[in-house]
């Protein structure tokens, strides 16, 4: 179903748990009214997509900022030389992506990020897709004594997955820049089921590439029980798969979804700017 949020704009769902694609809107030249919509289809589908839109670096900015205060320069990612707000994520002849792995964005930081933007600047003729997971309908899911039992835990999540990837490198007495700067982000204990801030919705809080353990637990013990809840986590029903086209454009709650980024598209080249903005919980 399509449903019109104003005169000219639309918006059609994608997926049964989240996920919708917005169209009739210029990302570039929003006005107050429009954002409203936007940003309440934000909460509501969890990410929403943009086709067709031109955004230069600045125009990229200003609509992060329309959410919240943006993040810092990324201590990994590359970055554009004049905006270090603005991350490059890019693919290139000889330069295959890495592995991946499903993830929310930096909880390794005492606050995770509330929300990024992504936009493609160009990408293969297919493949690269990404897939996002609705961490609140994943936890609904769940038994009322396996909810039960999660709200009493914590979670620890930490930076260790960056080690050794292709955004590390290594001196010449053999250390890891990724090592030595994650000492400025040593381990984050968090709950493992969290409440939005906004939509009040309980949400399982954990993903495969920085939630490290759960406190308390053996690691057997702590890795049996996450695994347990990756597998449900990867269940088809609680996707939303994005194909990416040139000037595509979307944002995503960090604050309940995962993603994971298919790299089914070897070295061909696919680059894209990211902009993320601050959280607004713990």
């Amino acid at each position: 179903m399509t449903d019109s949020i104003d005169n000219k704009l639309t918006i059609t769902p994608l997926a049964d748990s989240l996920g919708a694609l917005i169209e009739g809107v210029n990302l570039a030249e929003l006005n107050n009214t429009i954002f409203d919509q936007l940003y309440l289809a934000f909460l509501r589908y969890k990410v929403i997509f943009f086709r067709d839109q031109k955004l230069s670096p600045e125009a990229h900015l200003a609509l992060g900022k329309r959410f919240g205060e943006l993040e810092p320069a990324h201590p990994f990612f590359p970055h554009l030389a004049e905006f270090d707000q603005v991350v490059i994520i890019e693919t290139s002849r000889g330069n295959p992506p890495g592995e991946s792995f499903w993830h929310t964005d930096m909880t390794w930081q005492k606050i995770p990020p509330k929300c990024s933007i992504l936009h493609a600047q160009h990408v293969p003729p297919k493949g690269g897709d990404t897939i996002w997971c609705n961490m609140a309908a994943v936890f609904a899911s769940l038994a009322k004594e396996d909810q039960t039992t999660l709200r009493s835990m914590q979670a620890i999540h930490g930076l260790h997955a960056f080690a050794g990837s292709r955004y590390d490198d290594i001196d010449e007495a053999g250390n890891s820049r990724v090592a030595q700067k994650s000492q400025a982000y040593p381990p984050i204990i968090r709950p493992i089921v969290t409440r939005h801030p906004e939509t009040n919705e309980e949400v399982l809080f954990i993903n495969e590439q920085f939630t490290r353990s759960i406190a308390g637990l053996s690691d057997a013990q702590s890795q049996a029980l996450l695994e347990r809840l990756f597998v449900i986590a990867r269940q088809p029903e609680f996707h939303v798969r994005f194909q990416w086209q040139a000037d595509s454009v979307a944002i995503w709650d960090n604050r309940v979804t995962q993603h994971f980024a298919v790299t089914d598209y070897d070295d061909q080249p696919r680059k894209l700017h990211r902009v993320t903005v601050q959280g607004d919980y713990e």
